[in-house]
Order: structure tokens, then sequence, then C-alpha cells
């Protein structure tokens, strides 16, 4: 679940902040999580209770990805139009011919790459072989006529139908909105132990059907893994990860897995700060566990993408310069073990975070340090629960003033001017039922069009459960939106933001 975001303040300025945690999970609330105290300084998430839960079962094996035959004409967006055939590659490439990025347009036929190519999320080139917005490869496939292998394909292609991959930052032009498949695979030991049904197709179907282009798949694999020196991750557990990623994958979404609660100060394995020889054993278990879920995915298209840990803290939240360090060392751990095992992950996009995912200025300098930062795929992650007496609290506040939506755009543009150059994600916000519905909604909308016209990608956390500390917009169990003002917002607000540049909302303009 959510942890921990800091209140980016009036001014231009960052103030310190309390986050929340969760006790385990139980009846009506399950999945919610309780209210709680958050980090010093407001520097990360702070604990989780362990939720109580069974062991799941194995599903499929990692990187299936099935042939397909489906006509782009029903995958073009808002602003795309799709191409009227596609036909899967030798590898079962899923290539949906169309284009749903927006203002893209397909051509008459577009075919997946031979090795498994992946179109669908980009338009057909004129003669199939490729993708003339970018998102294949432009000159054409390999030798057999396929398609760039991957929707981040650039301007050529390769012999084999591999294309040039797009920058992180014109990615995160094709990413909004986002949505969290929250308090599911981030349970512990089980993807129900958090109260939830076990997530299906139909779910993120309905999901992706509503607007959302991008899932985040948290992830917790500490009951998982095996011991040392192998760390050998459980394949029931990873089979059931790939499987959900693979649904996102084939509803036509981009999908972040993670390890999510390893490093969030709750006594996972992934610590700090530590001392010496404890932090290097703690960097080669990440090397060994992300070698793994890398390797696993391997196969997987390029809309697939990892990000290393979620919100890592101190026990208690903080932000000391030795977590920082100690952070570093994980964070280079991660993105080299991901390097090295090769074929797509040397260029798959990666994302990092700062200390507690937090819009913090000394955290984000810090992470600037990390010796992989000048890596050119990677995003870095932030989580803006903005502002925190509204997103994360139980306690109504009538947001909506035209101070509010003031101090919103500041606290954005305080970002860019963190990160002026680097593909930024929010990958957690939101607001918990105990709002009014309306200022949710509205909040929703504005957030969401801000993040869009600054060019960064607001991923909504969704818990499912239910009560006053729940964020949940879908019915885990029919895939029926809860809230449909909420999920409008966000999409308005996202068409809003792309729109034009610097269309920040406003009280008399949202």
């Amino acid at each position: 679940m959510k942890n921990l975001a800091l209140a980016l303040a009036l001014a231009l300025a960052i103030a310190p902040d309390e986050g929340c945690s969760s006790s385990t999970p139980t009846g009506a609330d399950a999945g919610a999580g309780a209210t709680g105290s958050g980090g010093a300084q407001g520097g990360g998430g702070t604990s989780h209770a362990t939720p109580a839960g069974g062991t799941g079962s194995a599903t499929i094996t990692a990187g299936a990805n099935g042939s397909f035959a489906v006509g782009g004409t029903t995958a073009g967006s808002d602003q795309g139009r799709g191409g009227s055939v596609g036909t899967a590659g030798a590898g079962g490439g899923r290539p949906n011919s169309g284009g749903e990025t927006q203002g893209s347009t397909g051509g008459a036929t577009a075919h997946g790459g031979s090795s498994g190519g992946f179109s669908s999320l980009g338009a057909g080139g004129s003669s199939g072989l490729g993708d003339n917005s970018g998102l294949g490869g432009n000159s054409g496939g390999g030798n057999s006529g396929s398609g760039g292998s991957g929707q981040l394909g650039g301007s050529s292609g390769t012999s084999s139908g591999t294309g040039g991959q797009l920058s992180p930052q014109e990615v995160v032009k094709l990413m909004p909105p986002g949505w969290n498949l929250g308090n599911s695979f981030d349970g512990d030991p089980d993807v129900t132990s958090w109260g939830n049904p076990a997530p299906t197709q139909a779910l993120i179907n309905a999901v992706h059907q509503a607007g959302f282009k991008t899932m985040r798949l948290p992830v917790t694999w500490t009951d998982h893994i095996g011991a040392a020196p192998a760390y050998t991750i459980d394949s029931s557990w990873m089979g059931q990860v790939t499987q959900t990623a693979q649904w996102a994958v084939d509803a036509g979404m981009y999908v972040f897995v993670n390890t999510h609660h390893e490093s969030d100060g709750n006594g996972g394995w992934v610590t700090f700060p530590a001392s010496t020889s404890d932090a290097a054993a703690v960097a080669t278990e990440v090397t060994a566990v992300w070698t793994q879920i890398a390797t696993a995915f391997q196969s997987f298209a390029s809309q697939l993408m990892f990000e290393c840990f979620n919100e890592p803290n101190e026990a208690g939240g903080g932000n000391t310069a030795s977590a920082q360090a100690d952070l570093n060392m994980y964070l280079e751990a991660c993105v080299k073990a991901i390097r090295a095992t090769g074929g797509a992950n040397a260029a798959r996009i990666v994302m990092i975070q700062p200390i507690g995912a937090s819009p913090i200025q000394a955290g984000i300098q810090a992470m600037q340090q990390a010796s992989i930062i000048n890596d050119p795929n990677l995003i870095i992650s932030l989580h803006t629960y903005y502002p925190t007496n509204f997103g994360l609290s139980t306690t109504p506040y009538a947001w909506g003033s035209d101070s509010d939506y003031t101090s919103m755009a500041n606290s954005i543009q305080q970002i860019l001017a963190w990160l002026p150059t680097q593909a930024v994600v929010i990958g957690e916000w939101g607001s918990m039922a105990a709002q009014s519905t309306s200022n949710r909604a509205a909040h929703a909308l504005a957030y969401a069009q801000d993040t869009t016209t600054a060019g960064l990608v607001p991923i909504w956390w969704d818990n499912g459960g239910s009560g006053t500390s729940s964020f949940a917009i879908f019915d885990r169990n029919t895939g029926d939106q809860t809230i449909p003002t909420i999920v409008s917002g966000i999409m308005t607000g996202v068409k809003n933001g792309q729109a034009a540049s610097n269309s920040w909302a406003t009280l008399a303009n949202p």
C-alpha cells in the first residue's frame, strides 16, 4: 500500500509532513490500511504490518507472448487511428496494428516482429514495416519484413526486426494516465493477504478500457525468496506476477514491476542505513533478486518496465546522508543486474526513486550522485499525495479554493525545477474516501491536468477495499468503476493537460 508522500508547500518550498502506515487489513476495510505517523522530515514511507494469508499458486511461465491477430481499428485512441489489419509475427508478437498514441495514424497493415514484436501501441507503417510515428522501426523491420520489435522502437530497424528505443522523455508522453494494482501482489505472503480478490484479466481489461494507459504492479517478494547465496525466487509466485503483467501488456498497457515492501522501513531485507558489510550483503541480494526478475521478463515487449524499489526508507522515516549513500549502492546493484541480463533488458526502461520517493530536494540531489544516473533509459519516480492534509487524511478538508489550485501548480513546477531534464512519473497519488467525493473528483481532475501539462505521468494509487482510508476507484471483483466521477476527472484532466502546454487547472477553469 501507499505508505508516505510529502506535501509540497506554498511558495515553492517543501515542508515536512507525515505519512501513513498500514495495519493488517480485516473485514470491510481490507486493502485500505489505517492512518499512522510518517517518517521524520517526511522522508519516505513508513511501516506496514504484514497481512496474514496463504501462499500463491503457479499459473504460467514468464514471457509467454501469445499470438494475436487483432485489427487495429479498435486499438486507436481518441487522437489516433489504427491500421485495419494486424497479424502476429513468428515469435508470437501481439500486433494490434492500431495507434493508441495521440496523433498517430496506422497504415494498411502492421506486422508483429519475427521475434515476438509488439506494435500495438504505435501506428503501423505504410507498408506494415514499422511505425511511422517512431514507435516501431521507421525504415522497416528485419529481413522477414516484420515490424520493429518494440512499441518503444525508434526511427530505424535492424535486420532482426528491432527498432531503436524512444527516450524516456518521449515515452512518458504516451503513458498518462496510470493506475496502481495496489494491495494485491504487494501483500505478504499472498496476493489476497490484504483482503482483495486475486486480480483477473477482466479487471485489467476494464481498467484499460476506462482510459488508463499504464499499470504499476507492486510486488512484495520477501516471503518468496530462498536462502543465500542463490536467493531463488519461488517459481509459483513468479508465474503469477508474470501472468498478471502479461494481461496488462495484452490489453495494450505500459507496465511497471517493482520490489515493493522490501525497502520501505518495515523490517524488509533492504535496510537503511546499514554498516558497510551489511550494505554490501544487501546489494548482493538485490543483484540476485533483480537478475531473476529481469530474466523472467526478458522476452516481454519494451512497454514492460522495471522499478527498482518502492519508497526506500529508513525505519520510521528519515533522510540521512548514510541512508542516501546506501540507496545509491542498491540502485546501482539493481540497474546493473538488469542490464547484465542482456537482450531487451540492456535498454529496457528502469524507474528509480530518491529516499522515500519523496519530492525533497536533498533526496533528489543525493540520488543524482548514483553512478548509474546517466543511464539513458531511466525514469525518476516520486510519490505526491498532494496536499497530504487532503490526499492522505481521513479528516475532511474542503479542497478546491483558488489558493489550493495555485499551490498545486506551484508544487509541480518545483519538481520540474529540480528535475528539468529527466523523465518523471508520479508513481502514486490520490485521495482517501473520507474526503468529499465531489472534492476528490475536482482534485483528481486538477492534479491529472497539472502533472500531464508538466510532462509527468500521474499513476493513481488504488488499494481496493472500502472504508474511509480506501483509494479504490474500481471494484476488484467486477471491474466496475466504483467512483466514476474520479475516473472521468482523471481522464478529463489528462486530456486538458495534453491539449496545450502550460494548461494549468484553476478554480475558474478546472
